[in-house]
């Protein structure tokens, strides 16, 4: 928590901003309405991608709510009658700060337009998807319980597919498990709290929470579940089949767990990336000028990006695939192609989204329609004929 100078002579860049709201509330010149966006704004800007150090000083995440916010100025213990003269007489720190608030929330539409939450995925031999009334819908094999949606699971923002098990993200943050449990995979940590982003990998499942810090359970036989020590603030997660690699706030990536292909080596060229895909035993990346970097296995040229991709909006790196959605919207695999997984249909045209499976692969189209192809042994390439993405991700039955 924040602590004011013991003599009040002078403001810290901290200080000012308490000392700033500290007088707006006083003088209810900002609403609960307003205090709350400004809250949700700033701390997912915060969370995910910091603009400076300044703007992590400033701390916004801690405010919940109005009640919280009083404390933390009660807490700074500025005298009020500075606090007064303060706000009278620098209207150009007010306007700074208020420019500030603004960058902030152009950023963070701009994040989360950049990186939407998860509404379809596909697993090992399962792939689901969450429809418009934020219910889940699955299908494909089921040895393990993995497509047996809970009866009380609503209200879902994301939804990861692992092997065997699935995980979704509530709107409140919260995150329900079901599937196999061999390796506790699905049973959350009761301390996880509120999670930004989750991933869901072999046996073993990594969230992000609320603070930008990673919490991994499950499997963790070759250390996919051991968080480095030095990871600090991530801005996304994603888990493979004995890895795990993690976009930090910086826009580095730092990967953990088993490395026998060389799958947690990060290319030291990589530099900042937009994204982050673990597969089987092999990553891949969208660096910072929308171009692909794959690193680890290549016995079926999975990490070789092919010279005529050009820039992506995304990628998924599958077992032993990898696809992309080019600029133009349209769909690139390349890798094992055993099952035909990356035969792209040709009627495929653009999409918004693609998710590779095991030995599957998933995409959204433009209208909204979910097509999958490749391995179809267990049914998961058997999307719902009624399922029918909508264009903020949603799905919903038609």
């Amino acid at each position: 928590m924040l602590t004011a100078s013991a003599t009040h002579a002078t403001l810290s860049d901290t200080d000012r901003y308490v000392a700033l709201l500290a007088d707006m509330l006083e003088r209810k010149a900002i609403g609960d309405d307003e205090l709350v966006q400004l809250i949700e704004n700033a701390e997912q800007g915060c969370v995910i991608n910091p603009i400076s150090q300044e703007r992590a000083d400033i701390r916004v995440s801690y405010f919940i709510d109005r009640k919280v916010a009083q404390e933390w100025v009660d807490e700074a213990e500025l005298d009020p009658q500075q606090v007064a003269e303060w706000a009278a007489e620098n209207l150009v720190e007010q306007e700074r700060i208020r420019k500030k608030r603004k960058q902030v929330q152009q950023d963070t539409k701009r994040l989360w337009t950049e990186l939407p939450p998860e509404k379809l995925s596909a697993g090992g031999l399962h792939t689901c998807a969450v429809k418009a009334d934020g219910t889940v819908k699955c299908w494909g094999n089921n040895y393990y319980g993995q497509r047996d949606v809970p009866s009380n699971l609503d209200d879902i923002r994301s939804i990861s597919a692992g092997s065997v098990h699935s995980c979704v993200v509530k709107t409140d943050g919260r995150v329900q498990c079901w599937g196999n449990n061999d390796n506790n995979q699905r049973d959350v940590p009761a301390d996880l709290g509120v999670v930004l982003f989750m991933s869901a990998g072999n046996y073993h499942a990594c969230a992000v929470k609320a603070d930008g810090t990673v919490k991994c359970w499950g499997d963790n036989y070759s250390g996919q579940s051991n968080m480095p020590a030095d990871l600090g603030v991530v801005q996304s997660i994603s888990g493979g089949v004995p890895h795990t690699c993690a976009v930090k706030a910086d826009g580095t990536v730092k990967c953990w767990g088993q490395n026998f292909s060389g799958q947690r080596d990060v290319p030291s060229d990589l530099g900042v990336v937009q994204s982050i895909s673990a597969g089987a035993l092999h990553t891949c990346a969208v660096k910072a000028d929308r171009t692909a970097k794959c690193w680890g296995n290549n016995d079926n040229n999975q990490r070789d990006v092919p010279s005529d991709l050009g820039a992506v909006q995304s990628l998924s790196s599958g077992g032993h695939h990898t696809c992309a959605v080019k600029a133009d919207g349209t769909i690139k695999c390349w890798g094992n192609n055993d099952d035909g997984q990356c035969d792209v249909p040709p009627d495929l045209g653009v999409v918004r989204s693609v998710s590779a499976g095991l030995r599957h692969t998933c995409a959204v189209k433009v209208d909204g329609t979910v097509k999958c192809w490749g391995n179809n042994e267990h049914s998961q390439c058997d999307a719902p004929a009624d399922l029918v993405v909508l264009a903020n991700g949603l799905v919903k039955y038609i």
